[in-house]
């Protein structure tokens, strides 16, 4: 298994310094899309921001995958 460090950001970034092992690229891959998902039903609604990312970086700082969600509302 790799270490991977998760790194979200819509207003501000924020980086995981313990990081967690991840058995494959798959299973990274669906951290990631959870890791959006929780962020949006989280603060999406309190910090006005519309775009969200996730990063992961190997343990040599590397950056080895990205996730972005973007949503926006419009009142009609």
């Amino acid at each position: 298994m790799s270490r991977y460090f998760i790194s979200t950001a819509d207003h501000v970034e924020v980086m995981d310094e313990e990081g967690v092992e991840i058995p494959s690229r798959d299973a990274l891959r669906c951290l990631l899309r959870k890791t959006l998902t929780a962020i949006l039903h989280d603060e999406g609604g309190q910090t006005g921001a519309d775009q969200f990312t996730a990063k992961a970086f190997d343990e040599d700082g590397k950056l080895v995958m990205r996730a972005r969600a973007s949503f926006f509302v419009v009142d009609q």
